[in-house]
């Protein structure tokens, strides 16, 4: 129910009450009232109680003022000749017991403005619990269970009320109670993003009803209760997406530890391998590299090669345009240099990046030229031991023979001298004999010559082709033979060249054909000292010892002219010579060759076109005695 609480009520209130002390002396009188009360006992009235006339008998105000006074009770009554019913009763204003007359509808009216305010306050009082009961209970079970008593008790006649809840497929409160009993039903349903998840039932069991107030009491506990349920979602939800995201960072953070424990790894072999190894853009600019001298910036050209303008025949440029790996061949401060381009690839399958290795290959390549080398005298050796042999059996012949006939001719000239002059017209081979006898001499003298010549070379051929198993048992001095062997080649050199020697104090000794390596220092000197075309020059002999590897180190070097870059490929290529003309047969750095080679070591050579000339021989001494 609803009541026009206005200011017009309040002033109608005042104006029709009368305010009496308990001497019955008039302290306030209404503007409507105050006609009824001038003279209180001449004004009769009628007692009566609940509409009832008590006393028949008219009475003064006066006298029932009396019967208030005494009996401290309310007392009803009605004026002569006025319908409405008016009512006296006692109230302590300020601790003073007062008398107050009013008419009976409107202190009616204010009593049931007192009822519905308390009424009022018992739904705001269960709004506020029910909402307390939600923010404080542990589970929303709990505070559904805790709150039906705040429910119950906020209705107009709670022992005639029943209250439960059916949510989530859960019913809390009473249900022992018969539906026969029950006159009223009141429900409020609860929905949540369309999908129904419970209701409020309230049950009455007289015929009263309920109050307005009351069914939006509970629409407001049913909105509550759906803001709650939200709430829980809301909080279920984000503890399983924090779950979910405390489980993708725990895998997250392996996945780092994994990536960084595999970049370390990964920058612990890219640092470790000894290439070079950039990765560049399509502009040529180093992004990444495994070499601090290079670093991360700049050109790749410039940072490896030292030069302004891209490389000719850039194995990137091919790797950009055809997608695939590329290799190239460079020579870079005379070293040679292998560059492998693979491509990188982008999200959308585009090269935008190369990987580049550059390689030094200098070491390989003089492997591969001694190995070639190897090759070449492994094949020539049976060949040349063949040659050789079919070579000195008639040549063995005609020097034979030509020394016969050198013999004969000395034994025949005096016969012939004879013979000549008395025959001045004898002639030999359609030669006059005087022309034919100087100039025979000289022919045999230059067969003979030839025929020697040939005799040295197949020996040379010979000792190339030779295999000296078992002939590599002996001690060797290398000092010893570098201080007392070079006594027949130093009147030779001396007119070239000035020889400096430097040896190693306490060479170890190692086991090989001493013989055979006073062969290899003639041949070396000796080449050295006609490296120099005009004036003289320097050849230095230097021994060492590599405590580490435990080998022998010669080292035979000039500064004379130096040998070309085609020309030094083919040094010990059997037969190659530049000395045909002065009678090089092209077999002294072949026999070399050999020679270490016998003794399981290595000769290098380097050399500068007007700077000289280096070969460096490396013999080992782990067997040495």
């Amino acid at each position: 129910m609803t009541h026009k609480n206005n200011f017009n009520f309040f002033d109608e209130l005042f104006a029709q009450i009368v305010v009496f002390d308990i001497e019955k002396h008039i302290i306030f009188a209404g503007s409507n009232l105050s006609s009824y009360v001038k003279d209180n006992d001449q004004i009769n009235c009628f007692l009566t109680i609940n509409g009832i006339e008590f006393e028949k008998l008219p009475k003064s105000v006066n006298q029932i003022l009396e019967v208030v006074k005494h009996d401290f009770e309310p007392h009803t009554f009605k004026f002569t000749g006025v319908t409405d019913e008016f009512i006296l009763f006692p109230v302590n204003l300020k601790d003073t017991p007062h008398i107050i007359l009013a008419q009976k509808q409107k202190i009616d009216q204010i009593i049931k403005i007192e009822y519905d305010l308390k009424e009022r306050v018992k739904e705001l009082r269960c709004l506020y619990n029910v909402s307390l009961e939600l923010e404080t209970a542990a589970q929303l079970s709990e505070a559904f269970e805790n709150s039906l008593k705040h429910v119950q008790v906020a209705f107009q006649s709670p022992i005639d009320t029943i209250v439960n809840f059916e949510i989530d497929n859960k019913l809390y409160g009473d249900t022992g109670w018969d539906p026969k009993t029950i006159d009223s039903i009141l429900t409020s349903p609860i929905t949540l993003n369309n999908k129904k998840r419970g209701k409020i039932n309230v049950y009455f069991k007289n015929k009263i009803g309920f109050l307005e107030e009351e069914k939006t009491m509970v629409d407001e506990i049913a909105s509550k209760f759906k803001k709650a349920l939200e709430a829980a979602d809301k909080t279920i939800n984000l503890e399983k997406q924090k779950k979910i995201l405390l489980a993708k960072n725990e895998a997250l953070l392996r996945l780092t530890e994994d990536c960084h424990s595999k970049r370390e790894k990964l920058k612990t072999f890219f640092n470790a391998i000894t290439d070079k190894i950039i990765v560049i853009d399509k502009d040529f600019n180093i992004i990444m590299s495994n070499k601090d001298d290079i670093g991360d910036s700049g050109k790749c050209y410039a940072k490896l090669f030292d030069r302004t303008e891209k490389c000719i025949n850039c194995p990137s440029v091919r790797t950009f345009e055809n997608f695939g790996n590329s290799t190239e061949e460079t020579i870079f401060d005379d070293k040679y240099m292998t560059l492998s381009s693979y491509p990188i690839y982008n999200q959308e399958g585009m090269v935008d990046r190369t990987l580049e290795v550059c390689r030094d290959i200098s070491v390989q390549k003089k492997m591969e030229v001694q190995l070639l080398q190897s090759y070449k005298l492994a094949s020539l050796g049976k060949l040349v031991a063949g040659v050789a042999h079919e070579i000195n059996n008639p040549n063995t012949f005609i020097l034979g023979n030509l020394k016969i006939i050198q013999e004969a001719f000395n034994d025949i000239f005096p016969i012939l001298d004879d013979y000549y002059g008395k025959n001045k017209d004898l002639k030999i081979a359609r030669l006059n004999y005087d022309l034919f006898k100087d100039n025979i001499s000289t022919l045999v003298n230059d067969m003979i010559n030839g025929a020697n010549r040939t005799k040295k070379i197949v020996g040379d051929l010979r000792n190339f082709a030779r295999k000296d198993d078992g002939q590599l048992d002996e001690d060797v001095d290398l000092n010893y033979i570098i201080t007392n062997n070079l006594t027949l080649t130093r009147s030779h050199i001396k007119k070239h060249a000035q020889l400096e020697i430097e040896l190693y104090e306490n060479l170890p000794k190692f086991h090989g054909n001493p013989v055979k390596l006073e062969q290899v220092l003639l041949n070396l000197v000796i080449n050295a000292s006609e490296s120099f075309q005009d004036g003289e020059g320097t050849i230095k002999i230097k021994t060492d010892y590599d405590e580490q590897t435990k080998d022998i180190i010669l080292v035979v070097s000039d500064n004379g002219c130096g040998i070309e870059e085609h020309v030094l490929k083919n040094i010990f290529d059997p037969f190659f010579t530049t000395k045909r003309n002065r009678g090089g047969t092209g077999l002294g750095l072949s026999i070399t060759y050999g020679i270490i080679k016998e003794h399981n070591g290595t000769i290098d050579v380097e050399s500068k076109i007007g700077l000289g000339t280096k070969f460096t021989i490396k013999l080992s001494t782990k067997t040495a005695s």
